[in-house]
Formats: C-alpha cells, structure tokens, sequence
C-alpha cells in the first residue's frame, strides 16, 4: 500500500495561517490563542479546512494527539508543593477565585436551564486559570522571584489543580461505564498525584528513574504520556487525564518541568496549533451571531466578572498590599488551555451543545486578550510593594 500524502494541504493551512495573526505576540498574547482566531477566520469563516478536504481524518488524529500535549503541559508546569510555601493564605485565595466562580457558573446555566452537567462544566470553565499564561506574564516582568510573583503563581497553581479534579470529576460521571469506580480510580489518582507522589515518594521515585528522564526527556515523556492515557481511558476515564498525570509525575521526577516543558516544545509545537486551531474551526460564527445574547453575555461577564471579585475580596479578607491585590485580580481571569478542553471534551461527548461551546471559546479568547493587557497595566505601574 502507498502512502498517502493528502494530509499536507491541512497542515499547510493551519502552520501558514498562524503567520497572519503573529503580530499579537507583541502584546504577549499566546501563541496559542493565535491559533484559535486562525481556525475561527480560515476555518469557520472561509472553510479552507472541513471535513471534507483531503487528509481530514489525519487532521483529526494530530488535533487528538495536540490535546493530550496540552494536558501533558499543563501538568508540568504544576508543582504542588509551592502551595505549602504559605498555605493559608494561598488557600483562601484559591478557594475565593475558584469556588466564587464555579458556582456562580453553575447557578447560572441551570438558571438557563442547562442539563446539570452542562452547567457543572460551565462552573469548571468560568473558574479556571491557565499557568501557561501567567507564568510567562509574572516571568517578563520578573517577578517570578518576588514574593507578589509567588503568591500569584501559588494561587494560578493551586486553580489549575481544583480546574483539573473538578473536570476530572465531571467528565467521569458522564463518560464512564461505571461511573462509582470512575469516580472512586479518579479520586486515588488526584490522592496519589497531588499528594503522595508529591509529598512522600518524589525522593525515591527521582532516584529511580531520573536518569533515564534527563537523559532522554522527550521519549520518555511522550512514552508516559501515551502509556497513561491509555491505561486510564481502558478503565472509562478520560484519556486527557492520563496525559495530565503524565507531565505532573514528570515534573516532580525532574523537579524542573519548565525545562522538561522548553525540551519537548518541537513536539508541542507541531501538534498543539492543530488542536487550536480545529477549536476554532468547530465556532459556529453564524450561530454567534444568533445566540442567545444572554448565554454568551452571561458567560463572557461571569468568566471575568467573577475572577476579579474573586481576587479583589480574597486579597482585601488575606490582607494584601494594594498592588498585589491588583496584579492578583488583572492576572486571575486568565484562561486557555483547560478552559478550550472542558469545551471540546463537553462537545465531543455530547454534555453540551454548540451554542455553550461557542461561548467557552470565546470566552477563552478573550479572557487572554483581557488579562494580558490588564497585567501589563498594573504591572507597569506596580511599586515594590509587600505582599
């Protein structure tokens, strides 16, 4: 059998696409984000890619495999123990800009009359933080050394970790063949990962196989992180979950993801823009235009709305300087990757419909813009003032 090289005039679509919005990177908006506007203007809105253009199922195949390394990502950019770093206050903080949301995300669609799962993802989608932006952010302006850069962090990573059980949670209710041992295999995971890896055998696991890891980081992340993802869709949980787990035990291992994260960035370089950008794709811009003004207002005013009350009361009740408090609040509302995978994961297993998804990418997007532009604001005009 010859093979088949169809698949290119895809690719080529969504590599040469990315080049028309690079100008953004200026502002530092994400790479990423970039992406998803491609596949909004030149797959939504002009059709260069669908499901019927040559290739498309090889498409779909490395949009899949772009999902996992973002989830994959997204676990090696958390490292649990910087919660303990001060854990009280990190605590109220991220149970004020976590929790505040979710449920007023949840409150909202069942107002609306969403299904009850489609309003818990809607409480997973408004409340989360994307460490993948703000780390970067806290990063230019070198802070990341600063106790207000540590806090921030802190409370980005200890969102991440709530967003990613909560979905963990929701997507294993409804997926799972039997959802009580769902449940049950997701709650030793996130025990076993958060906790015990982390707190008790990361010592002994990094002595194990460290060398391994650092000798070669690429395949043996990417070997983990398929091994994990199949392991845990084999028992009904979804497959995003074990790439999570997979960055995460790799970052603790390594205790340097971000370098770990720099070493594989080819690999997500080449599959990540193509999940974006079949995110953006699958926006229905003339259903946009149709919707429901209060679905789409409502979830775009509670996405940000609620972060910044969030961090604005969190820093007032944990006695934060002023512009700390600041930072806090213009970094919070930044969202993206966890944010775009509750969305595709909600579509994709039928928990929401096409006007909600719509309205999680857009959200998405914008939150990006909003708190990119906002944490440059403060951050421009932040004394060195005490946490």
């Amino acid at each position: 059998m010859a093979l088949e090289f169809a698949f290119v005039s895809a690719l080529l679509v969504v590599y040469g696409t990315s080049y028309v919005f690079t100008f953004l990177r200026r502002w530092d908006v994400p790479l990423l984000a970039v992406e998803i506007l491609a596949g909004i203007v030149f797959g939504s809105a002009f059709g260069f890619i669908s499901p019927g253009s040559a290739g498309y199922d090889f498409f779909e195949a490395l949009a899949a495999f772009g999902l996992l390394m973002i989830m994959f990502d997204a676990g090696l950019e958390l490292d649990p123990e910087v919660v303990r770093e001060d854990p009280l206050r990190v605590a109220k903080l991220g149970l004020l800009t976590f929790v505040l949301p979710f449920l007023a995300g949840v409150g909202f669609a069942l107002a609306l009359s969403l299904s009850p799962f489609a309003a818990y993802l809607t409480g997973v989608t408004v409340s989360t933080t994307s460490l993948g932006l703000i780390y970067p952010l806290v990063e230019d302006y070198g802070l990341v050394d600063d106790d207000r850069g540590q806090l921030i962090l802190s409370v980005t990573v200890l969102n991440d970790i709530l967003s990613v059980a909560a979905l963990a949670y929701g997507v294993t209710l409804v997926t799972s063949d039997s959802p009580v041992l769902g449940v049950g295999l997701v709650t030793l995971a996130l025990g076993f990962f958060f906790v015990v890896l982390p707190f008790v055998l990361a010592d002994h696991i990094s002595n194990t196989v460290r060398e391994g890891v650092v000798s070669n980081p690429v395949k043996f992340g990417v070997f983990l992180m398929i091994a994990l993802a199949f392991a845990v869709e084999e028992i009904g949980v979804h497959a995003v979950l074990g790439a999570f787990f997979a960055g995460l035990l790799v970052a603790i291992v390594t205790s340097d993801g971000h370098r770990v994260e720099r070493d594989m960035r080819p690999i997500t370089d080449l599959t990540a823009p193509v999940f974006f950008f079949y995110v953006g794709m699958n926006v229905d811009l003339g259903a946009i235009g149709g919707a429901d003004p209060l679905l789409l207002g409502g979830v775009l005013v509670l996405g940000l709305g609620t972060k910044v009350v969030g961090a604005a009361l969190g820093g007032r009740i944990a006695g934060l300087g002023g512009d700390t408090t600041r930072l806090l609040t213009a970094a919070m509302p930044g969202r993206l990757s966890i944010s775009v995978a509750a969305a595709e994961i909600g579509l994709s297993r039928g928990i929401i419909g096409k006007p909600l998804y719509d309205a999680f990418v857009l959200l998405s997007v914008v939150s990006v813009f909003v708190a990119v532009v906002a944490f440059r604001y403060v951050a421009n005009g932040a004394a060195s003032d005490a946490i």
